[in-house]
């Protein structure tokens, strides 16, 4: 059966009174300016004049666009795995761009995006799928407690030096730059936003709002099993790391970039209620859609998020 997309209608509990979401969106954080540097400096890394990168051949689909990997050199060592989708046109005119985060997962590629890349580039959008340090969420024990929390801060700063790289080529307006991101990259997009001014918009799909909350008290069977593989001390630890990261307290220094939220109405991993905790803490603007699906989301969630790209990057 065709799964359909629905304009958000939960509600939420407010001193006995059911309200609803609509209400909700005029009530968001207003922060005129990025998160405190104190905050952000986590996220930051060595920045550098040029960033090296190699690229392989290039391969022109007709009547679309030019397909390019390349590969960028990190300052910390190793390199950076990137696909450029850049549009077919006369000139050397710079495209708006579009930042792509996939999901985690070991079997997980940026190649997840290519389609939805290729069909912004017949309307004149560029984008860069960034490979991201993603590995099986929820399979790290007491000997790294921190090996989410660093997977997420290294996915930020992996993004931001794939905007510098771009912001040296010639077919890339990063004037005009949006991100988009799917689970853990949606929880990585969430950060970015929160603490680089370079980017315009974004795109969440099925975010997470509260992991480490979340995890305490959640019954899905994977994250539980995770959870009682600690000792008691190895799980604070845990948690303590990645508690700073939580998407819910970056949402509100998003501002003044617009946010668009995709929630779904199945998400095993991500409750009903944090889904509202999230966007009530985000910022204007924001707007959001609440789809008939799993957390993978569906066709008509796709036929959204391409829709708004265009009007916010194209205003059409």
């Amino acid at each position: 059966m065709r799964l359909i997309s629905m304009r958000v209608t939960m509600s939420v509990i407010a001193r006995g009174v059911a309200t609803s979401l609509v209400i909700s969106a005029m009530s968001g954080a207003a922060h005129a300016e990025k998160a405190p540097p104190e905050r952000a400096q986590m996220f930051d890394y060595v920045k550098s004049a040029s960033v090296p990168a190699n690229a392989g051949g290039v391969f022109r689909k007709n009547g679309c666009c030019d397909v390019t990997e390349w590969k960028l050199t990190r300052t910390t060592g190793g390199e950076i795995e990137v696909t450029v989708v850049a549009p077919v046109g006369k000139g050397k005119a710079k495209h708006p761009t579009v930042l792509w985060l996939h999901r985690e997962g070991a079997e997980v590629k940026r190649a997840m995006f290519v389609q939805e890349a290729e069909a912004l580039a017949a309307s004149g959008i560029a984008s860069l799928l960034v490979e991201l340090p993603f590995k099986q969420p929820f399979v790290h024990r007491g000997s790294n407690n921190e090996g989410d929390a660093d997977v997420i801060r290294n996915a930020v700063m992996d993004a931001r030096r794939a905007m510098d790289w771009a912001g040296a080529r010639p077919e890339f307006n990063i004037d005009k730059l949006a991100v988009v991101g799917h689970r853990y990259g949606a929880w990585a997009a969430a950060l970015l936003t929160a603490v680089d001014k370079r980017v315009d918009a974004a795109v969440l799909m099925s975010p997470p709002g509260k992991p480490s909350g979340w995890l305490q008290v959640t019954e899905q069977p994977r994250a539980k099993q995770f959870r009682e593989g600690f000792d008691k001390d190895a799980w604070i630890a845990y948690l303590t790391a990645i508690e700073p990261l939580d998407p819910e307290k970056w949402v509100g220094f998003a501002a003044p970039a617009k946010l668009h939220f995709q929630f779904a109405s199945s998400d095993a991993w991500v409750q009903t209620l944090e889904q509202v905790d999230l966007y009530r803490a985000a910022s204007q603007p924001k707007s959001r859609l609440m789809f008939e699906s799993d957390e993978m989301l569906n066709d008509e969630a796709r036929k959204d998020r391409q829709a708004w790209l265009r009007k916010v990057l194209l205003g059409k």
